[in-house]
């Protein structure tokens, strides 16, 4: 007895082939399921690696923050006192220079108008310094690539 093409045992069996066939060789939905899947996988994992690194970077970025300012205030100090000890030198020294010329000016006095002076005068260099406008734009090369990929984008749409 010859077998039928159309027999139900052999149905069975081709559906049996079909399905393991199924899942030895994804359906292109399947494939695009798992590659979303480890698509998405991929980057939670990269996100959450730079949060933990952000995070180090905010650690570290206060921990310097608060020994610039400790930084600035021991300088500040530190100035103040070098400006009293150059007063305390120079003041007699300012006194015998003054003292046919401006008796009512005590040479501490004149001193520390002199540093005063003489601080204004970096000051005053300072801004014009920090006025003048830089010659090059800001980020040229990164505005530069960034217009070279938008170039490319429109190209290759």
């Amino acid at each position: 007895m010859a077998m039928d093409p159309s027999s139900p045992k052999k149905k069975s069996k081709a559906s049996w082939m079909e399905l393991s066939r199924d899942i030895d060789d994804p359906s292109l939905g399947d494939a695009s399921g798992f590659m979303k899947d480890a698509l998405s996988s991929f980057i939670a994992a990269r996100v959450e690696l730079a949060s933990i690194e952000a995070k180090e970077a905010a650690v570290h970025a206060s921990k310097k923050a608060v020994q610039g300012v400790v930084l600035g205030i021991s300088l500040f100090f530190a100035w103040a006192l070098i400006l009293a000890g150059i007063t305390g030198v120079l003041a007699p020294i300012a006194k015998e220079q003054l003292a046919e010329k401006m008796n009512w000016l005590p040479g501490w006095a004149a001193v520390l108008f002199g540093l005063a002076i003489l601080h204004g005068l970096v000051a005053l260099m300072c801004i014009i310094m920090l006025r003048k406008k830089t010659s090059a734009p800001l980020f040229e090369l990164s505005r530069q690539e960034i217009e070279n990929d938008k170039q490319w984008l429109k190209k290759n749409k």
